[in-house]
């Protein structure tokens, strides 16, 4: 398939495939003249690459998966898992952080609020 084909059944633009390609999260593709000609396995990487980025996963963060994927011809399920075990662990201590920070907002509501009322008081 063309890379038109390829950006209509994953959602992406075919300026991003062609990046995919030059970071070498795709393999470089076969050629017909000037055209890149492109396999079903591609399809499941352009849409795996799309959807964990939309997780949070950056395009560095996916380059050994996709490597490995196509060095072994098959998905390494277990290093996905591993990734994405990681990503949640980011992800918890981010809520916690953000937590953190929504007590300190907190707390600097209460003491503006507090700094007010007793300006007005004292005034």
């Amino acid at each position: 398939m063309y890379i038109g084909e390829l950006a209509s059944l994953t959602g992406a633009t075919p300026k991003a495939i062609r990046y995919y390609e030059k970071l070498g999260l795709l393999p470089v593709a076969k050629r017909k003249g000037n055209y890149r000609i492109y396999e079903a396995i591609d399809v499941q990487s352009v849409k795996m690459i799309r959807l964990a980025q939309a997780v949070g996963f950056s395009l560095s963060e996916l380059y050994d998966l996709s490597a490995l994927k196509y060095k072994n011809k098959h998905f390494p399920i277990e290093v996905a898992q591993q990734l994405i075990q990681k990503k949640n662990q980011q992800i918890i201590e981010q809520k916690e952080e953000l937590n953190r920070l929504q007590e300190k907002l907190k707390q600097l509501e209460d003491e503006i609020t507090h700094t007010y009322i007793t300006n007005k008081i004292s005034a």
